[in-house]
């Protein structure tokens, strides 16, 4: 008996260690499941966070201006509300009226188009074939509806509208009890890390809250510039167009590019010289954003070479879609310093000696 006692034993110890790998298998995979049950709902959670840290850089500039964080955040929400509700009436409410009357006079603007280009070659016909003009209709019905599910998925709305409120209400608490939490997140950070990975992470997190701000600056203002030169070049659908322009600015890369080509077709439907002076536009105002506004809104916020900013563009769309390009900068960014910190400590750590 003595004798298969050794045996006896590391057969148990080993039942038992299988019986925890088996274990913490089966917790990963109850997780993975609920995770994947309730997905929607960490959408929402991921979104309040990330707008938090979006108005952080604001709540911080009015706590360090001796307001209490409360009001700070208050003042903050509630400017962010006002500039929502300026948009939605100034824009988006015109830009939903314009759509269905745009969708209409798609034809009448192929043909002006055919015209303006001067029939060149098979082109100008073309462009009057009613086939290809069913066509392009059908296709800016589904564009319209892409660009609504594009932005409300977001807020997984699922078709409804009180779906959509709630979605819409349940990020607005999230990102105040978010942002009222933010120094006892960073607290909990700095007493359970290292002092170069409570700071890296706070670098982290400034860059994502930087960059969401400095975006949405960016893009109100390609948004209002573009609405004004509409209105006073007589463009059609000017708001319509410069919603299209502040959505589309938001995409890094190729959204300028897509904004500017969008204004350029529409304003062709109308003149040659109509569509030169639109393209002259959004490049003299492209010019000023990548040399003025932008360097100075994102001064150190997105440290990324041109070729990695587009291989993360890629991968977000890829994995999620218009929102994942949208987010895939401030996420790479983040991470960026979060790996920059753990190949410095790797680097850093001593070596145990060889035998």
């Amino acid at each position: 008996m003595a004798t298969n006692s050794p045996g006896g034993s590391g057969t148990g110890l080993r039942l038992i260690r299988h019986a925890q790998i088996a274990c913490v298998y089966l917790a990963v995979g109850v997780l993975a499941a609920l995770a994947y049950t309730v997905r929607s709902m960490l959408v929402l959670v991921f979104l309040g966070f990330f707008f938090a840290l979006g108005v952080e850089p604001a709540v911080a500039w009015l706590h360090r201006h001796r307001w209490r964080r409360g009001p700070a955040i208050a003042v903050v929400l509630l400017g962010v509300l006002l500039v929502v509700g300026a948009v939605v009436l100034l824009a988006v409410v015109p830009a939903v009226g314009q759509v269905g009357h745009f969708i209409g006079q798609v034809p009448v603007l192929l043909t002006r188009l055919g015209a303006n280009l001067g029939n060149p070659g098979d082109l100008g016909s073309h462009l009057h074939d009613p086939a290809l003009h069913d066509a392009l209709k059908q296709a800016a019905s589904k564009a319209a509806t892409f660009v609504r599910e594009a932005l409300t998925a977001g807020f997984a709305v699922l078709g409804t509208v009180f779906g959509g409120l709630f979605a819409a209400c349940t990020v607005g608490a999230l990102t105040v009890y978010f942002s009222l939490a933010m120094p006892r997140i960073h607290a909990a950070a700095e007493s359970q890390a290292k002092p170069g990975r409570a700071e890296a992470l706070r670098t982290a997190m400034g860059r994502v809250g930087g960059y969401v701000t400095g975006q949405a600056i960016v893009s109100l203002c390609a948004g209002t510039a573009s609405y004004l030169f509409f209105l006073a070049a007589g463009v059609p659908y000017p708001a319509l167009l410069a919603l299209v322009v502040a959505l589309l600015d938001t995409i890094p890369q190729i959204g300028a590019t897509l904004a500017s080509t969008a204004g350029t077709l529409v304003a062709l439907s109308q003149s040659l010289t109509l569509a030169v002076v639109t393209l002259l536009f959004f490049i003299v105002y492209q010019a000023i954003e990548n040399y003025l506004l932008a360097p100075r809104i994102f001064a150190r916020t997105v440290e990324l070479t041109p070729l990695g900013a587009f291989v993360a563009i890629l991968v977000g769309g890829a994995l999620a879609g218009v929102l994942g390009a949208m987010l895939a900068l401030p996420v790479t960014a983040a991470a960026k310093v979060l790996y920059q910190q753990a190949k410095d400590e790797l680097e850093t750590s001593p070596r145990a000696p060889r035998s």
